[in-house]
């Protein structure tokens, strides 16, 4: 894995953490608690410096499917070419009408002529919305932070920290498919 890379849990590295199913080894638990979605590879082989393998735990650890590689900007940009929309109870209540084609392959819900001011609340109810369903009470600042923002390009600002809040919660083509919504929402596509 590349230094910089950042490891995150997928959904069966979360339940594997919570029920003990597999039956891993100390250090692999050991290592896939450790990865939080916000730390290096290279964080991580600092930490665990004294297990001489780190690299194979970790090799083993994205094998099994419980660890992937996701980076802010390596993951935005390919998935979003083949994203569907979200779920309806997560879609932004100006665009429930258009949930009829939601299994098409969508970057988010269809564009419509709209104010910047329409455009800009659209997206700040949006991101809270999936913020209270994904992360729930541990992102109540950040919705305050959501709210305060007057711009476009506020609220774009506070997209890598949208990023890290789902990460802890989903795996890295769910995040990057949300923040895409975002920013069709937004206007920066």
């Amino acid at each position: 894995m590349f230094e910089h890379a950042i490891p995150v849990k997928t959904a069966i590295g979360r339940l594997e953490i919570d029920e003990r199913k597999q039956k891993l080894g100390p250090r692999h638990r050991m290592v896939l608690i450790s990865i939080n979605g916000e730390r290096s590879v290279g964080s991580i082989r600092k930490q665990f410096a004294a297990i001489n393998e780190i690299d194979t735990l970790l090799e083993e650890l994205l094998q099994s499917g419980m660890i992937e590689v996701a980076n802010d900007v390596e993951v935005a940009a390919p998935v979003a070419d083949v994203i569907t929309a979200p779920p309806p109870d997560l879609q932004p209540a100006a665009h429930v009408e258009d949930t009829a084609h939601v299994g098409a392959d969508v970057a988010a819900p269809a564009p419509r002529k709209a104010s910047h001011a329409e455009n800009l609340q659209e997206a700040r109810d949006y991101m809270k919305s999936v913020l209270n369903a994904k992360v729930g009470l541990r992102a109540f600042l950040f919705t305050q932070k959501i709210d305060r923002c007057k711009t476009g390009e506020a609220l774009h600002e506070l997209l890598p920290e949208f990023r890290r809040l789902l990460r802890k919660s989903l795996d890295a083509g769910r995040v990057a498919e949300f923040s895409a919504n975002v920013d069709q929402l937004i206007g920066h596509d």
